[in-house]
């Protein structure tokens, strides 16, 4: 129910007041603005540089944090240069804002047309529920003003356009707009998180490195550092993981400056009123291509028992589905999240906001306090639930699992997060190992040391964030850290942070934000596994497999000081499945898919999975397709766009479970 007592901060847009009495603050905030102002005043000064200074310092221009013992002459002189840069920055705001309304103004008049017409629904429901949603409301008023405004398409979005989505689009935006901001009531606290991070976007843009895009190495990217098989080589020592990278002081220097900067400014506009407090939720990054898998998934966690809500961002107006939003994802406690709605085109624009940064954005602008974040083609074996009430969760408020590969973060990344690392720091243990004291050798050499096995460092081996289970209350810095550092992730961040290793992204974001910011998280030690099946004489890996961490704590804790090998270990939790492999027309009409049998079909994960998984998890899945395809008849697009119908789709989907019931558990 909206709080009538809540007073959102109205303020004039440009508004400078001057303090000289050895103390000079100017304040300058615009109408959505709640960060604290010298740091959006410092921000959008960074942002607005011009091009000679760039180029000769790359230093901080202004001080928003000047002390008081600044001299009185030379305040006067900093006054009058600061007037002067305000009126230019005023004049250049104005000069976007009337680009930017330009450009929408053919499409402003049809949302003219879905205003009129959700103002009609709006009263509809308000004679419904009058006590919810007061017709009169004026959060409400200001949520639909703000919702028609980003919904706004500007030409980034048009360009994204595929050609075959245009005329789905004209004959049902105004539809689908109607749904988003008729669903938007829902969440009574989202006008407050989307501008909230709509001013989060501004401060990342305005701390943007200047310097040119890490892309050049001296021995190339580093290559085969698999940590699952405990190999020996190669030995990530702080010389090696210096001598891939090419990091010049200067660039360390300018990133060092940013980054404590954008750091600074967080710790004093953490929120505290956009969550719901206690609300839990799994969220997916979504959209048409990927609806098929994440169905899959959500089917199979309510096959578990678990009734979590669920949200699945949508990144763009192109991969929007409204018969997916509205009639098929509520059936099972689930709704979409629809990013142009949340955050401006303006915004999106300007901060590049790309499929890097979609899962820190979901998690940031889900509407649940505690998340379970997963990637679409990610399938729960039991109730996730547990997880939530888990040891490692409740005294850490962050879980990762680990990835197959070794950590090969650059060593100056510590720098950079400010924190000295040498090797003369003391060392955190000994080998490869998962519980206890038992150690295998990381290096050939006995007398070389890993860097990631020193105190102050992350630990062995790398992250997997096709699962990260977080707590916005404890971790709410981490998750804007990570979208800072996703933000400027291929130009920067994550080369730091993989040097070119297998699977450079996103997924070292959030261990590394949780770590520059000094909070605990506990990672599963249980390394993943592969599963797979021996087709033809060949065994080919179909899935990684990752542990239950409630299970794993358990176990760290029991084997603690223990000096020999331990047998023991958790339940398979998740199964992260090639795409492909649970798309029944591709897996039998490609020919680039080789697991045909000599009776043409096969078992992905072998005869004995359903004794690990303790159930038959690929017969149930395969069960799941006939209900959406043979049973509720929904169309995917990830049919369609191969000119594959859902009859034919069905007919694949029954021969499959006929071949597993004729040999299951």
């Amino acid at each position: 129910m909206c709080n009538p007592t809540k007073k959102t901060l109205k303020t004039p847009k440009y508004l400078v007041f001057l303090l000289v009495t050895g103390l000079v603050i100017i304040t300058f905030t615009f109408t959505y603005t709640n960060l604290d102002v010298p740091s959006l005043l410092f921000s959008k000064r960074v942002e607005k540089v011009p091009e000679q200074q760039k180029n000769s310092d790359t230093s901080v221009p202004f001080d928003a944090s000047r002390e008081a013992t600044s001299q009185q002459d030379n305040a006067e002189s900093d006054i009058e240069l600061e007037n002067q840069y305000l009126k230019a920055l005023i004049e250049q705001e104005k000069q976007d804002e009337r680009a930017f309304e330009l450009e929408n103004e053919k499409l402003l008049e049809q949302l003219q047309e879905t205003k009129k017409e959700v103002n009609r629904l709006r009263d509809n429901r308000a004679r419904r529920r009058p006590m919810m949603h007061d017709a009169g409301n004026p959060k409400e008023s200001k949520l639909e003003f703000e919702l028609l405004t980003k919904l706004k398409v500007d030409d980034s979005d048009e360009h994204q356009f595929n050609p075959m989505y245009h005329q789905e689009w004209n004959s049902h935006k105004k539809q689908v707009m109607e749904f988003i901001y008729e669903d938007s009531l829902n969440d009574t606290l989202l006008p407050e998180r989307s501008e909230y991070f709509t001013n989060i976007f501004q401060l990342i843009l305005a701390n943007k490195p200047n310097i040119r895009p890490l892309s050049h190495y001296m021995n190339g990217r580093i290559s085969n550092a698999v940590y699952a098989n405990r190999q020996t080589t190669p030995c990530l020592t702080v010389d090696e993981l210096s001598s891939h990278l090419i990091l010049e002081d200067s660039d360390v220097q300018a990133l060092q400056d940013t980054h404590h900067r954008f750091v600074r400014t967080l710790s004093s506009i953490y929120p505290n009123d956009i969550y719901e407090p206690g609300t839990r939720g799994i969220v997916y990054v979504g959209g048409k291509e990927s609806s098929w898998s994440i169905m899959l998934s959500i089917m199979n966690i309510r096959d578990s028992g678990c009734n979590l809500p669920v949200e699945v961002l949508i990144p763009s107006y192109h991969e929007y589905s409204l018969d997916m939003c509205k009639n098929v994802y509520p059936r099972y406690n689930a709704r979409c999240l629809f990013l142009p709605g949340l955050i401006s085109g303006k915004v999106r624009h300007r901060n590049k906001i790309h499929r890097h940064q979609y899962k820190s954005v979901a998690l940031a602008l889900s509407s649940f306090e505690e998340v379970l974040l997963l990637d679409a083609d990610n399938y729960l074996l039991d109730n996730p639930e547990k997880l939530f009430y888990s040891k490692p969760f409740q005294e850490n408020g962050m879980v990762t699992w680990p990835d197959l590969w070794k950590r090969t973060t650059h060593p100056r990344f510590y720098t950079i997060i400010g924190k000295d690392i040498t090797t003369d720091t003391e060392r955190r243990d000994y080998g490869y190992t998962e519980y206890g004291q038992r150690f295998t050798q990381v290096c050939e050499k006995e007398e070389d040391v890993p860097l990631h096995q020193l105190e102050g460092t992350m630990a062995d081996p790398s992250s997997d964030s096709s699962q990260l289970l977080i707590s916005k209350r404890e971790h709410i810095g981490t998750i804007l850290l990570s979208m800072y550092y996703n933000t400027y992730g291929p130009e920067y961040y994550y080369p730091i942070l993989s040097q070119g290793a297998s699977g450079q992204g996103d997924k070292e974001t959030f261990v590394a934000a949780a770590h520059a910011l000094d909070k605990k998280y506990y990672t599963v030690k249980k390394m993943p596994e592969f599963v797979g099946s021996l087709v033809q004489e060949k065994w080919r890996a179909n899935a990684v497999a990752q542990f239950d961490a409630t299970e794993d704590y358990e176990i760290a804790e029991r084997y603690r000081d223990s000096t020999e090998e331990v047998a023991e270990q958790p339940a398979v939790l998740l199964l992260h499945v090639k795409s492909r492999e649970l798309h029944p027309w591709r897996k039998y009409h490609d020919e680039r898919v080789p697991h045909k049998g000599d009776t043409g079909r096969s078992r992905l994960y072998g005869d004995d999975f359903p004794n690990v998984a303790k159930y038959d998890f690929e017969l149930e899945t395969w069960r799941n397709m006939e209900k959406l395809l043979c049973e509720d008849k929904i169309r995917f697009h990830v049919f369609e766009r191969e000119g594959v119908s859902t009859e034919e789709a069905c007919r694949e989907v029954l021969e499959q479970i006929a071949y597993l019931e004729s040999n299951s558990m």
